[in-house]
């Protein structure tokens, strides 16, 4: 997995940028230097704690971190230590949010996946990492699956661990490999594949018009707005009319998978603030798993890849589903880094019909 610490640089709240001062005038300290008023990180840390956040100890020196500009290791080095009292209000602010259990990249505004900083709001999901498992198995398909030395060009983007080998004789409808990413949301899973595959075109849809605005905004900052083509609407349906709507390469998609009767039953983090459409996977969590194996092949080319991620306890059912279809061959299961299934692949079979 790829998923580091997210940097805070940039988030709101953070004060880390440089400003002018007269020559011979010291920078103030962010720190409080008499040991006035200002918050500590152990009491952010204890009120989260209180407050029943698992993350406490991580959570208050993000939160002092984006609000003072202070690297989060000086608070665990100096934990006693107060800021000055200038930040105080929006470390109070900030803090409020996070005891009502507010997810921390709300607060912040931003959430590390893929080594991407991506913007969120309660629009759209916090990417977990563990979809960076599925992000994972695709890249390995597109390497084993379009890798032909003889008639190859290979590329590598810097800074990627991937090497991605594109067949240029492949007999598909596109000279170049095309994905589609069913409810990107902020549009993590697209753009780590835009940002791993250089001669891609991806798609994304989603039919939260809220949320494609926060996935092209996340594609404007990364760089990669021209190549990522957003539509909005319901799974395949704005397919059926738009330009060259069929014979993708890779169907890929973290849909819905929560059972409607599990929702009460999460995380206040999620619960209370997550948006209730991009979790709610029907009675047994797989009513969109249903729709898209149901639908995939007429928009996918002979021999080319569907994977979906499952929740925890589902793949076998998935597995089924996929059996039972006309659609495609033999499906594969891939593991995340805490033994679990998490995605589902399988192989379209025939030609396609979009």
């Amino acid at each position: 997995m790829k998923t580091k610490l997210m940097p805070l640089r940039g988030v709101r709240g953070a004060e880390g940028a440089h400003h002018a001062r007269p020559i011979g005038q010291a920078a103030s300290s962010p720190f409080s230097a008499s040991g006035g008023a200002g918050f500590t990180y152990r009491q952010v840390v204890e009120r989260l704690e209180r407050a029943g956040v698992a993350s406490a100890s991580l959570d208050a020196a993000c939160l002092l971190e984006a609000a003072s500009g202070i690297p989060r290791w000086r608070f665990v080095l100096e934990p006693q230590r107060p800021i000055a009292h200038g930040r105080s209000d929006l470390v109070a602010s900030m803090l409020s949010r996070r005891e009502a259990r507010e997810p921390i990249a709300y607060i912040l505004g931003a959430k590390e996946f893929w080594s991407l900083s991506l913007a969120v709001s309660p629009d759209v999901l916090v990417p977990r990492p563990d979809t960076e498992t599925l992000v994972e198995a695709v890249l390995e398909k597109i390497s084993s699956e379009f890798r032909v030395p003889s008639s190859a060009a290979q590329f590598q983007v810097p800074g990627s661990r991937f090497q991605v080998f594109y067949n240029l004789e492949l007999e598909t409808r596109n000279p170049e490999l095309k994905i589609l990413d069913l409810g990107t949301g902020c549009g993590a899973i697209a753009l780590a594949l835009a940002t791993e595959i250089p001669l891609g075109r991806v798609y994304a849809l989603d039919r939260s018009r809220a949320a494609l605005r926060i996935a092209s905004r996340n594609a404007t900052a990364l760089g990669l707005a021209g190549r990522v083509h957003f539509l909005a609407g319901d799974l395949f349906e704005p397919l059926r009319t738009a330009r060259g709507g069929g014979g993708f390469d890779l169907i890929v998609s973290n849909p819905p998978y929560i059972p409607s009767g599990a929702l009460a039953l999460l995380p206040p983090e999620i619960a209370a603030y997550e948006p209730l459409e991009a979790l709610d996977g029907g009675p047994d969590g797989l009513r969109f798993h249903r729709r898209i194996i149901e639908e995939a092949p007429g928009y996918l080319r002979a021999g080319a890849w569907l994977a979906l991620e499952v929740g925890d306890g589902q793949s076998w059912a998935a597995v089924e589903l996929l059996r039972k279809s006309d659609g495609f061959g033999p499906p594969e299961v891939k593991k995340d880094l805490a033994g679990h299934d998490r995605v589902v692949l399988a192989q379209r079979r025939g030609g396609a019909d979009g």
